[in-house]
């Protein structure tokens, strides 16, 4: 079955991508860990944005908190998912392939119920994901409800395996984010 196929497949993406993934786990917790510092740099140097840039490099490279360590592996993983769109999109296997409610793959969700479920469970990523340290509030929320908003109004022309892999991506992310919090806990 295809769509078990694409599951699948998801789960072992994730799995080969785990040693990234744990990378910008462990930045994002250092990261965590500075945030009361960080907030006390903000509160120190709100007028001056140069100033405080140059404190928080400096608080940085003192405590060995690489910023960006939690964004790159991300972005190594873009290719894979770029791969997978354009190998979903066009794949004749999928042609009148049926899993589940999709009467066929290769062709959008004709219920609509595949990209609303995805943008519910991208919000969810984002509610569950800790603040970013130095992120405005306002910025944080736009986050929060745009993207899934624009990235639900794309799948709703994208073809159903391409939701499903993002979709068991999306669960396979929130179960990942769940365990980290409670390990980070502790």
């Amino acid at each position: 079955n295809w769509g078990l196929a694409i599951i699948a497949m998801t789960v072992s993406i994730r799995l080969a991508l785990f040693p990234l993934s744990l990378k910008s786990i462990k930045s994002a917790l250092d990261m965590r860990k500075l945030r009361p510092e960080i907030d006390d740099l903000n509160k120190k140097f709100e007028g001056d944005a140069q100033a405080k840039n140059l404190a928080m490099m400096e608080l940085y490279k003192k405590r060995g908190v690489n910023p960006l360590g939690g964004c790159l592996p991300q972005l190594v993983q873009m290719p894979v998912w770029f791969a997978m769109y354009t190998t979903l999109q066009t794949a004749c296997e999928m042609y009148n392939t049926k899993f589940l409610w999709f009467a066929d793959l290769s062709a959008p969700d004709r219920f609509y119920i595949q990209p609303l479920v995805l943008g519910c469970m991208m919000i969810v990523q984002q509610k569950i994901m800790p603040p970013q340290p130095g992120m405005d509030p306002a910025q944080q929320k736009m986050m929060t409800w745009l993207m899934p908003i624009i990235f639900t109004v794309m799948m709703l022309f994208m073809p159903a395996a391409l939701g499903l892999y993002s979709m068991t991506n999306s669960a396979l992310f929130i179960i990942q984010q769940l365990v980290v919090e409670r390990i980070a806990a502790r």
